[in-house]
């Protein structure tokens, strides 16, 4: 008897809590009788961001990745060595497809280069680096008021290694957004 009653109690407060909540199922005679949502009066506060904001940040990250360059070079060509395999360009044309689309965001180009040569030498190459990504953007119609570059020569490494694979990762232009 007393389980009978135990289990009366737990079926009716899951069937309370599915009401309360609603169905999470997808199927058409679900989602036409799913309650509405109810009102919390307390704010609920966590500290889990929302998935929109990070899947968002997700794509800005696939978007507006780091361009590589082969050693003592900043032509915007495609590199497959040392680990990295990438369509330069195509990179650059998935950037300007979005600030295209986002006519307020300004990004910085950041030069880097690879721990060897001088800091002048590279701290020119650097910046040709980030010219020739500009330059690129510019070409395709993004305005150069809303690209800033700098360059940082070979004083950011990505990776502080001293091979070829590090090397390589650090020849790099990378995109900060500025604005949105």
């Amino acid at each position: 008897m007393i389980i009978k009653k135990t289990g009366a109690i737990v079926s009716a407060i899951a069937a309370t809590a599915f009401i309360t909540s609603g169905c999470m199922c997808m199927h058409k005679s679900c989602v036409k009788t799913a309650p509405k949502q109810v009102k919390v009066e307390k704010p609920v506060t966590s500290s889990v961001k929302p998935q929109t904001t990070s899947i968002n940040q997700q794509q800005l990250k696939s978007i507006f990745q780091d361009i590589h360059f082969n050693f003592n070079k900043y032509n915007l060509t495609n590199i497959d060595k040392w680990g990295i395999k990438q369509n330069v360009p195509a990179v650059l044309d998935k950037i300007a497809q979005y600030m295209k689309k986002h006519p307020k965001i300004k990004v910085r180009i950041e030069g880097n280069c690879d721990e060897r040569g001088t800091v002048a030498y590279n701290l020119v190459l650097g910046w040709k680096r980030a010219m020739a990504a500009k330059q690129y953007l510019v070409s395709k119609g993004i305005s150069p008021d809303r690209i800033s570059i700098i360059s940082y020569g070979k004083s950011r490494p990505l990776d502080p290694a001293h091979n070829e694979y590090a090397w390589a990762k650090n020849r790099r232009d990378h995109f900060v957004i500025l604005s949105k």
